[in-house]
């Protein structure tokens, strides 16, 4: 199985919660700031194989040579599969990017990813695909993708026999899709519709005579259903999933709903939904876990408290008892068989590692914690098995399977053991690694409560110092405008390190990973506070690391090219502070310049309303966060990307904000990526996009604007 479909909390963390960022970023999308699934590309195994390619880039009198970055090793998303034996990977070349597949794993040793199997012609650089899980019914892999890299999500089947793709639904979007226990029915989430307010429905398939039926709309009401996944009780009379309320992405429910009898009875009356939890309780981080529903009782998890907890829920008398309270956010959650009894494993986030606990699952009770300095998650599981991928900031990708055995030495009674699947060739390592890197606090401008009375807020951070830095005159240094602070490898951050241009990645206010309160510090301030955290971190770089204003700039994607274009035109006044930064140059891909236009347009309205606030109430408020409501006020070089085909941020929110800027004369470039969505994928985009971004740091940023213009 495969996680995106396995965890039912997961797809409203990776989509829910995870504001406008991409749910699964892959390796060759380079903008993305984002942790990967497994490896991200490097290495150098493609030389000698004729690939015509160029693949080298100049910048400020250096040649940087990108093959053992997109090339060398050069697979990515690498799944295994360990109740069927079998493993899912993809492979990007100068031609496009395959599916592969290896149809059994090894007894011993790693897995030979050059052997794998090309399942079919289709270049995954051109459409999306968001993880799946083998079916026994349909005899093959059941997963949510698109056709175009527009995200206009469905489910399809694959035959991993013979490579056929085939669609099984045709809709605007799928939100949830979940499977009975004995993998014969389906039920999945539909939404219906181009704009808010969505129709959305659930539907059920019997996949072994293909009817369906349909249970229960929302008609774009007060309590609407939502990204989730779908759990069924063993006797497939009830499943239950995540709600949403009023339209609020912080107030959700558990949703019990009770299937109709087989097809015969086509006559019952629709039974709306039983909700499970009190109305109107923000519970942010909530869902049900998968293979706990028993039909009377289940856990989930909810960060009410401000912090993730478990909870069991009796479900007849919607009783809720706390199961055990967590120190850190869940990345990843299991339940894993032994020989005795069956065990929780959790892996907990924190900012510089991942903790891995192991405890009882009838009691909650702690039997064994262990701490990694890496970010680890859940590739699979099956019984007593795991597979583990770990990557940090200092270190790429390693994959593990690890079997838990009780039984182990005093004070740890399960020993893990592990056997290494899949990593990247050692001797890639002095290709990749071209950053020192130093995790660094930088204190901000409000205070938090301590026991030692209130201390001045501080974020958590890494710099990435090129190993070989330029002279001092030529230094650049780009920071993160969101979603930084991340423990992973970023292939990014190297080719920029051997450039000589440094990043600082700082997780601000409202960053994941540092509880529910401080993810919901920027709800409702939209390009407010977690703008201001920006201007800290900058002269946090002139006061320890000696750079000028002119040599600072921001970058990010998404949410992140949101918070670039407005870092460039903040209004001082924004929230009384009179601050604003003299940035001395901006990358953004796939942001958003108009937060109206953005919701009347965007897949994700209500990631909007919890954000900025609710258009129909809160507009002034909204025009005025814009950055294209202040488009005079941008004066630093700013480069500016998006992919034509993008239905999270549409490609118009760049057009209309590079076409106010040509007013102005302001130092803006444009450049278009025809045929792609919210990311950039494939080898001849990825190295387009690295051209631009050098092409323009020299020419607009270090050599003051002769290459003013730029494509489209």
């Amino acid at each position: 199985m495969i996680a995106p479909l396995r965890y039912a909390f997961l797809p409203a963390l990776l989509l829910g919660l995870s504001a406008c960022a991409s749910p699964a970023a892959t390796s060759d999308e380079a903008p993305s700031d984002a942790p990967v699934d497994s490896a991200e590309h490097s290495a150098d195994a493609a030389s000698g194989s004729g690939d015509p390619t160029d693949y080298a880039v100049t910048f400020n009198g250096r040649q940087i040579d990108l093959r053992p970055y997109v090339q060398g090793f050069p697979y990515s998303r690498i799944t295994p599969d360990l109740e069927q034996g079998h493993l899912l990977y993809f492979e990007t070349t100068p031609e496009g990017t395959w599916m592969r597949t290896i149809d059994r794993l090894p007894e011993q040793g790693q897995v030979d990813l050059s052997a794998g199997v090309k399942l079919n012609d289709i270049d995954w650089s051109t459409r999306n695909y968001w993880g799946g899980e083998y079916n026994r019914t349909l005899e093959g892999l059941i997963f949510r993708g698109d056709e175009r890299n527009d995200e206009r999500i469905n489910l399809y089947h694959l035959d991993l026999e013979t490579g056929q793709v085939r669609a099984l639904t045709d809709v605007d979007y799928i939100y949830a899709v979940g499977f009975s226990e004995d993998e014969r029915l389906m039920a999945y989430v539909v939404r219906q519709g181009s704009e808010e307010p969505f129709n959305s429905c659930l539907r059920v398939r019997d996949l072994s005579t293909d009817q369906e039926q349909q249970i229960w709309c929302d008609e774009g009401g007060d309590d609407r259903l939502t990204w989730s996944a779908i759990e069924f009780d063993p006797a497939n009379r009830h499943v239950v999933l995540t709600m949403q309320h009023d339209g609020d992405r912080r107030t959700t429910n558990l949703a019990l709903f009770e299937l109709p009898r087989p097809a015969e009875h086509d006559d019952q009356a629709v039974v709306a939904p039983r909700l499970l939890l009190e109305r109107g309780t923000r519970h942010m981080r909530l869902g049900a876990i998968a293979d706990t529903f028993d039909g009377e009782r289940l856990l989930y998890i909810s960060a009410e408290s401000g912090q993730d907890a478990l909870y069991t829920l009796d479900v007849a008398t919607a009783e809720s008892t706390l199961f055990t309270r967590l120190d850190h956010e869940i990345s990843g959650l299991e339940i894993v068989q032994t020989s005795e009894a069956p065990l929780l494993f959790l892996l907990l986030e924190h900012p510089t590692g991942s903790i891995l606990e192991l405890r009882d699952l009838a009691s909650g009770e702690l039997l064994q914690s262990e701490k990694f300095e890496e970010s680890v998650y859940v590739g699979d599981a099956f019984e007593g098995r795991l597979a583990l991928s770990k990557s940090s900031v200092r270190t790429p990708f390693e994959l593990d399977l690890i079997t838990l055995e009780r039984s182990g030495p005093v004070g740890r009674p399960i020993e893990l053991k592990a056997r290494r699947l899949a990593e990247l060739p050692a001797d890639l390592f002095e290709k990749l690694v071209h950053c020192k890197v130093e995790q660094v606090s930088i204190e901000t401008f409000d205070n938090v409560e301590s026991p030692d009375g209130p201390q001045l807020r501080t974020l958590h951070a890494y710099y990435f110092e090129p190993v070989h830095p330029p002279a001092d005159a030529d230094r650049l240094v780009r920071m993160t405008a969101f979603y930084g602070g991340g423990n992973y490898f970023s292939s990014a951050n190297q080719i920029m390190c051997e450039a000589g241009v440094a990043t600082l990645s700082p997780a601000v206010r409202g960053s994941s990973g540092f509880g529910a309160d401080f993810a919901a510090l920027n709800d409702g301030d939209l390009g407010g506070d977690e703008i201001v955290d920006l201007f800290f971190a900058a002269r946090w770089l002139e006061a320890n690391k000696g750079y000028q204003p002119h040599q600072i700039g921001v970058y990010g994607s998404s949410h992140g090219g949101y918070a670039t274009m407005r870092a460039l035109t903040f209004p001082p006044e924004t929230n009384d502070h009179n601050d604003h930064y003299p940035f001395g140059f901006g990358l953004s891909h796939a942001g958003f310049s108009d937060i109206i236009t953005f919701f009347t347009t965007s897949n994700i309205p209500d990631w909007v309303i919890l954000e900025a606030g609710d258009p129909t109430t809160d507009a002034e408020k909204l025009r005025e966060r814009s950055p294209l409501t202040h488009v005079e006020r941008l004066k630093a070089p700013l480069l500016l990307t998006h992919g034509a085909n993008d239905s999270r941020v549409p490609v118009a929110e760049s057009r209309q904000f590079a076409e106010a800027a040509s007013t102005t004369g302001a130092p803006l470039t444009y450049v278009e990526f025809e045929g792609q969505g919210h990311g950039i994928s494939g080898l001849q985009n990825t190295l387009r996009y690295y051209r631009a971004v050098f092409s323009f740091l020299e020419g607009e940023v270090l050599g003051g604007g002769d290459s003013r213009g730029g494509e489209k």
